[in-house]
């Protein structure tokens, strides 16, 4: 059996280029620091009582449940669960030191992959991690019951395991995978290992995960003690953790405050360590001693155009989504909402700038510009599509929270959307109600405009928001579908970004996804918290918190 060895590099962080992967046929495995397997408190340096933050998460369930942690929930679910491929603790690149998963190698055309698994791990209950609980893992993450994201894309690779021996799993693609450990490490969306006894021995159902999520098991330095969705989550010290090492909290809490004005009197009053910030108040902040950090390419801002397949959705024409385009002034925005700081040009939602394959000049020239502003060019675009000057259709500009400078940006859009003959509504809508229209087929004739970005690989998120059976993109479409499924049955790094150039193309040439720009995120943090490295994250998680709360 031909074996293709892979060995990650260290990620750099440059103009396009976000991050850098070097294949190689033959040499050495990389070798992880050996980390002795001691669970007990008792060896660790004293903690400090507690870190307290505020933030905005939208959607955010907070589930202590692994198989349902989504892309934001890394800062905290990575420090009660253990995953398959680890990666450092400032989230800069794939490490094996730190997951389950001592060594891989990639099997020929990358159609699947030997994984060798760390001797001495064990749950938080002091029961080992085994290969079966590795199988179970991947099979539990691709289940109808996991989040959709990371269930699709498994779904989409074609994602099959087994056990080969005690310390040996091979994962098996029906498709090419190249980049199969950046996309299911902590970078992107982490595969997260379950016990599989404890679990519901075997059981996929939803009173299993209804279950464990009531009574959870963890495998990391923290725990989870109390949570409620869309509103907090509590972790409390556990153990000295095998890869992550000693827990430097006793307590971390986790708060999504929405409200900018109450997330600012907390922390003037002390009542928070660290919080969304947001850049009207930074003089504010800085006045009280703040560190200012940003988290760069944290968002891509522009407009999200889903369900175009359907005959009676108003942006299945071309160019009515081209007249949207054209109607935004994306740098008055960039200079009225965000004050011209931390943000790139971007032209295109999906795929992000700071996808690996920026290093594929078609893929930069298909995305690194965005569409003018050009109020003209809209107007001509509604007469092309039909509509008579000033009578253009009704549509609507919809936003849930989930970021600080969403109401804002919807406010600020809807007349530049009316004065060239939209009629534009804006609505505010929470999650559930988002899903529900997504899964229903009735996100027609809207707008959204605010979407995660910061990855090192996007096919998780591209196959999310364009895939042809997630209920919102464009599966009429053949061009989109076929760089998808090009993308996820790469055998190489090169074919996989041909294919996603390719989808940048499509994405914003016919604007499906125009961009405007990516956006970082601000933290106002008290000044007695230390550096720990947020401003050199490559993963899509809101913090990198391991760095901070963790000390090997």
């Amino acid at each position: 059996m031909r074996i293709r060895r892979t060995v990650v590099t260290k990620a750099a962080r440059s103009i396009g280029l976000a991050a850098a992967i070097v294949i190689a046929v033959g040499g050495a495995d990389p070798t992880p620091t050996a980390v002795a397997q001691t669970a007990s408190l008792d060896s660790c340096p004293p903690r400090l009582p507690r870190l307290r933050l505020a933030i905005v998460s939208g959607d955010e369930s907070y589930s202590p449940h692994p198989a349902e942690a989504r892309f934001q929930s890394t800062h905290y679910s990575r420090l009660h669960q253990m995953p398959l491929f680890g990666v450092d603790p400032r989230e800069e690149k794939v490490d094996p030191a730190y997951g389950v998963a001592e060594s891989w190698e990639f099997l020929a055309g990358a159609k699947g992959m030997i994984v060798k698994l760390r001797d001495g791990l064990t749950f938080n209950n002091g029961t080992p991690i085994t290969a079966e609980d590795v199988v179970f893992s991947l099979e539990l993450t691709a289940s109808k019951f996991a989040d959709s994201q990371i269930s699709g894309t498994l779904k989409g690779i074609g994602v099959s395991a087994k056990v080969i021996d005690k310390k040996t799993v091979q994962i098996d693609f029906s498709k090419g995978s190249p980049t199969f450990d950046q996309e299911l490490s902590p970078l992107v969306f982490p595969l997260y290992v379950t016990s599989k006894a404890y679990h519901s021995n075997g059981d996929m159902s939803q009173e299993a995960f209804d279950r464990f999520r009531a009574n959870p098991l963890a495998a990391g330095p923290y725990q989870v003690v109390s949570r409620q969705a869309q509103q907090f989550i509590t972790l409390e010290a556990a153990r000295k953790d095998p890869l992550l090492g000693c827990p430097v909290y006793d307590r971390i809490e986790i708060r999504n405050v929405p409200e900018t004005g109450t997330r600012m009197s907390q922390f003037r009053t002390g009542q928070q360590d660290i919080i969304s910030g947001s850049r009207d108040l930074v003089s504010q902040a800085k006045s009280v001693g703040a560190t200012i950090a940003n988290r760069p390419d944290a968002n891509m801002i522009g407009l999200y155009i889903f369900q175009t397949d359907r005959e009676d959705n108003v942006f299945r024409n071309e160019d009515v989504r081209k007249a949207a385009a054209y109607a935004i002034d994306h740098k008055l925005l960039a200079e009225t909402i965000w004050g011209g700081v931390g943000l790139r040009p971007w032209g295109c939602t999906w795929p992000p700038s700071t996808e690996i394959s920026s290093r594929n000049p078609r893929y930069l020239k298909a995305c690194q510009t965005p569409y003018a502003y050009d109020p003209e060019k809209a107007k001509s675009h509604l007469a092309a599509a039909g509509f008579a000057q000033g009578r253009g259709p009704t549509i609507k500009l919809e936003y849930s929270m989930s970021y600080p400078e969403e109401a804002a940006m919807a406010e600020a859009m809807q007349p530049m959307l009316n004065a060239v003959g939209f009629k534009a509504v804006v609505e505010r809508v929470d999650i559930s109600e988002r899903n529900r229209r997504r899964h229903n087929g009735n996100h027609i004739n809207t707008l959204l405009f605010f979407g995660p970005g910061g990855r090192l690989t996007a096919l998780a998120g591209a196959y999310s928001v364009w895939g042809p059976d997630q209920g919102w993109g464009p599966k009429h479409d053949k061009d989109v579908v076929s760089a998808l499924q090009r993308a996820s049955s790469a055998g190489s790094l090169n074919e996989y970004t041909e294919a996603m150039a390719d989808l940048g193309e499509v994405i914003h040439g016919r604007a499906y996804g125009p961009g405007f720009f990516s956006a970082g995120s601000l933290f106002f943090i008290r000044k007695e918290i230390p550096d720990w490295g947020l401003e050199r994250s490559q993963g899509r998680g809101l913090l990198n918190l391991a760095a901070l709360v963790t000390r090997r």
